[in-house]
């Protein structure tokens, strides 16, 4: 799996967006009701971030125009 700085990721109503990305912490944003909403930044290592994340679906992101 790769991961990038800005993907959001769902699951219902709840979404995870990457914030900040390291060779070995991830910090994200999670948030309910928008993918782009106010919600409190965690960190967390890379392979306990995968676990969250783990059976959630990776929103494609808006096509440019």
């Amino acid at each position: 799996m790769r991961l990038f700085q800005n993907q959001v990721y769902q699951r219902d109503t709840h979404y995870i967006r990457i914030v900040r990305l390291d060779r070995y912490e991830v910090d994200f944003k999670s948030t309910t009701g928008e993918p782009q909403g106010d919600g409190e930044i965690t960190t967390l290592k890379k392979k306990e971030f995968c676990r969250l994340i783990k059976g959630m679906t990776l929103l494609e992101p808006p096509a440019p125009r």
